[in-house]
């Protein structure tokens, strides 16, 4: 038994050198998403709301299909996402959005070297026009939103010459990008205490200089939220992403894509009115991954804060 224990790892060690992405299994993990930023129905007509927000992800956990692997191998990979975003509510139902980021990468892979692998500057960027034709009020129940982005890559994504890292370490993709958004809520009472959401997002990447793509994916979250009092609001929620394989030249790359489902968890804060703090965490629930191996999210913790100005 020790010995097919030992096999087993040794088996691991080598799939982790032999990767195509140079030193470690490939990661699909999205440790950087613009959309987690976005709320469609947050705005006043010709108001700005300014946000920032500081999100580290442990991207560690490694998973070949359905099944988490002990890593004993001394790997990690992590990433911290600073995401600053402004809103202008052209009227009650129009407003423009962008969004940039500074993203910080660090990985270690114990199997060649301790040597830790770092990349950080400007991310990439997204601009979003969105419509809500109905909000939520003590006259209405439901609402409604829509929107459309485009993803800008500001961020640099040759990191590590004179030998570039793999795309999934570098701070921004490269590519220009779309998205499609579309969000539905209902409040059970006058107050709005109770709520209930769904969100959904489409993207579609292109290819960055390398002929490289993170291709197409889709989010889905659904939750509750539920009004502790003037200042407090919890929230929590179930979100499912499923991505198609990475491709370089029009080819799959390995270990890359697959579904997901997490936790999402919140709470904010009202320090005024036009203040909020927000603390949030996404915890893994379900992978289904493609590939014999990929080290993917293990957890992260997202802190914001948004302000109105008149």
């Amino acid at each position: 038994m020790k010995q097919a224990t030992y096999n087993y790892r040794i088996a691991i060690a080598i799939l982790l050198l032999l990767s195509p992405n140079a030193k470690s299994a490939t990661c699909s993990c999205a440790g950087v998403s613009l959309t987690n930023t976005v709320n469609l129905t947050q705005f006043n007509a010709e108001q700005w709301q300014l946000s920032i927000s500081f999100t580290q992800s442990d991207i560690s956990d490694l998973v070949a299909g359905t099944n988490q692997i002990n890593d004993e191998t001394g790997r990690f990979r992590e990433t911290d996402s600073l995401i600053l975003g402004a809103t202008y509510g052209i009227n009650e139902n129009w407003a423009l959005s962008a969004i940039v980021s500074k993203i910080e990468h660090r990985r270690r892979n114990a199997i060649a070297n301790q040597r830790t692998e770092t990349s950080s500057g400007l991310g990439d960027s997204m601009l979003l026009v969105s419509y809500a034709p109905k909000k939520i009020s003590p006259f209405n129940r439901n609402e409604w939103a829509y929107g459309l982005a485009v993803r800008i890559p500001t961020g640099e994504n040759d990191a590590g010459k004179p030998i570039i890292f793999s795309e999934d370490l570098q701070p921004g993709q490269g590519a220009w990008g779309e998205s499609l958004w579309l969000h539905y809520g209902h409040a059970f009472d006058q107050a709005a205490r109770w709520q209930v959401y769904i969100d959904a997002n489409y993207q579609v990447n292109g290819n960055n200089q390398r002929d490289y793509s993170f291709t197409n994916e889709w989010n889905l979250s659904a939750g509750v939220s539920y009004q502790l009092s003037d200042s407090w609001n919890f929230k929590a929620g179930v979100q499912y992403r499923s991505a198609v394989p990475h491709t370089r030249f029009g080819n799959n790359i390995p270990n890359t894509g697959g579904q997901w489902v997490n936790a999402d968890i919140a709470i904010d804060y009202a320090i005024n009115p036009a203040t909020h703090l927000s603390l949030s965490t996404i915890q893994p629930l379900y992978r289904d991954l493609i590939g014999a191996l990929q080290f993917t999210n293990k957890n992260s913790y997202t802190l914001s804060l948004s302000t109105l100005i008149e």
